[in-house]
């Protein structure tokens, strides 16, 4: 398949970029061919590897605009995330950080994420993850880096540590562990948003240590089969957005968003027209609730 670099577009009235990839119309959906077992069947990867990077076949960039990846989490086409042992997601957390070093020596953001569930459009069943490796910034990281700065620059230090120091151990943690600590902020969107964030500043995967990616595998898994457990499983399986959000700059603090998309059992939450076109957001519930509601879900299913 013949590959163009897809150019980056300007929108001079927000003053940001977007990508225009009009050829990813064509990709795969509602195929039972497998692109990332094919991967093992052709022998691509050896019969010992377990997670691997797969290049993404539809890229919505291409160098040097930018590049595209999927991270694949198992062999095992039928095993879903929660199914994987902490050992096993913590490979993926390792394959997560060495794409980072590789990723970012070209690029100044690294997009981690994966999007679960065929109700926010997931089309490969295979459990996996993406990445792009982009030339700008994208608009948030953009302005969690200019509210770094400008803090740091009053004194104020870091406002992701801040915010972490203040919901210690209170009413909007879920869970916490040695390394990392998981919260339903104030500010969540979605009623079951939920943030994590190291206990150790760090501004990016590169600068961690092993365990402490460890102990994110065993909270992201933590966290996700609390999700399915909530109301004794009447929301499983819970559609998601997570994403890893990082940059270089070390007055950064790498932190990972999980936007949760149920609302309630057989109810999703969907962005209106104020929340859409206006980013003008709309929580219809309370996070302290929501995270009571979590933390219990989390207890019943590890007890």
């Amino acid at each position: 398949m013949e590959q163009r670099a897809t150019p980056l577009i300007w929108n001079p009235i927000l003053r940001q970029y977007l990508v225009n990839a009009p050829h990813r119309m064509n990709r795969r959906e509602g195929t039972n061919e497998c692109p990332f077992c094919a991967d093992i069947t052709s022998g691509r990867v050896s019969p010992d590897t377990n997670v691997w990077l797969h290049p993404n076949d539809f890229p919505p960039m291409q160098a040097p605009v930018g590049e595209a990846y999927v991270v694949i989490y198992s062999r095992e086409h039928q095993r879903k995330f929660t199914q994987l042992s902490v050992d096993e997601v913590h490979a993926v957390t390792r394959l997560w950080r060495d794409l980072y070093l590789d990723v970012a020596s070209r690029y100044p953001t690294v997009m981690i994420f994966e999007n679960s569930g065929e109700a926010i459009g997931q089309t490969q069943h295979h459990p996996h993850g993406q990445a792009y490796g982009v030339s700008v910034i994208p608009p948030t990281l953009e302005r969690e880096l200019e509210t770094v700065i400008e803090d740091d620059e009053a004194g104020r230090g870091c406002p992701f540590c801040r915010v972490r120091t203040e919901l210690n151990d209170g009413p909007h943690q879920v869970a916490a562990n040695t390394n990392w600590q998981a919260f339903l902020p104030p500010y969540v969107r979605y009623p079951y948003e939920t943030h994590l964030y190291p206990r150790r500043h760090v501004a990016n995967l590169a600068l961690m240590q092993d365990d402490e990616l460890r102990d994110l595998a065993a909270m992201l898994l933590q966290v996700i089969k609390g999700y399915n457990a909530l109301f004794d499983g009447a929301m499983a399986p819970m559609p998601y957005l997570m994403g890893l959000h990082q940059l270089a700059d070390e007055r950064f603090h790498c932190h990972i968003e999980i936007q949760a998309i149920g609302r309630a059992p057989g109810k999703l939450k969907f962005a209106a027209s104020s929340e859409a076109l206006w980013n003008l957001w709309t929580n219809d519930s309370s996070p302290v609730q929501k995270a009571e509601e979590l933390r219990t879900a989390i207890a019943k299913k590890e007890a």
